[in-house]
Parts: C-alpha cells; structure tokens; sequence
C-alpha cells in the first residue's frame, strides 16, 4: 500500500511538472506520425520539444515542411550556416539525407522553420507511446 501511494504521487508529480513546462512555453508537444525516426520515436508517439536555442548535429528538430507545409520530426545531420540537413534515422525509409531526397532545400532548413529540439534526459528521447494518435486522429477527422 505504501509503495502504490508514493507511485501515484511520482506519476502526478511528473504530470504536473509536464503540464507547467506546457503552460510555461518551456516544453511544447506534438505527435509523430510515420517510421522515419525508428527506433527513437514511433508512430503514434507523443514527443516534447522545446524552443529552438541552440540545434547542434545529432539533434532531433521538429520543423515545418517548406513544400508540404506539415510538421517533420528528422535528425540533424549538418549545420550549414543558419540553416540545418536532416535525415530521418530508419535506413529504409531514408537512406539519403532529406536534401538529397528532395524533402527540403538543398542547403537545408531555415531556422526560421524550426519549431523546436526535443526533449531529451541522459541522451534518451523523451516521448510518450501511442498518446499522440489521439491529436493524429483528430487531426484527419477535423
């Protein structure tokens, strides 16, 4: 009994810290929606990120497609100026980096389109599985 109440005031603990950051503007949240990023993030997860200080190579932004206007979650492979490559990390469904592929300029991302770096602890991405196929499917509903 001791233990479950010292669990549940760790998880609430945790929620609330979440929801501050959230409130805050410190941490943002979004949904991952494909394969590219496995084994870091899968489809379905929810990831935070926060506002885009500093975005180094290894990095994982979240920024908004210049030709399809939606939100891309990939890796930084190189910094190119004020402007970043990125490649997700499943070899199969990105072999090449973006730019050769075509998914974004050939010199890379604009800061200006980044949203945010994601959250990370020790190295590990921070995400929540399967929560963010409740935004994805009220996305396609609506």
């Amino acid at each position: 009994m001791e233990r479950t109440k010292k669990s549940d005031i760790a998880v609430i603990a945790v929620l609330l810290l979440i929801y501050f950051l959230m409130f805050t503007n410190v941490l943002a949240v979004a949904s991952v929606d494909g394969v590219s990023m496995y084994p870091i993030y899968q489809n379905g997860d929810l990831v935070f990120y926060s506002p885009p200080n500093n975005v180094h190579v290894g990095d994982v932004i979240i920024y908004r497609s210049p030709y399809t206007s939606t939100y891309v979650v990939h890796m930084v492979v190189k910094e190119n100026g004020d402007n970043y490559v990125t490649k997700g990390v499943d070899e199969i469904t990105n072999p090449e980096p973006d730019n050769v592929l075509r998914l974004e300029p050939v010199d890379g991302i604009p800061l200006s389109r980044v949203q945010g770096v994601t959250f990370s602890i020790g190295g590990y991405e921070l995400s929540i599985p399967y929560l963010g196929y409740l935004s994805l499917i009220f996305y396609r509903i609506f």
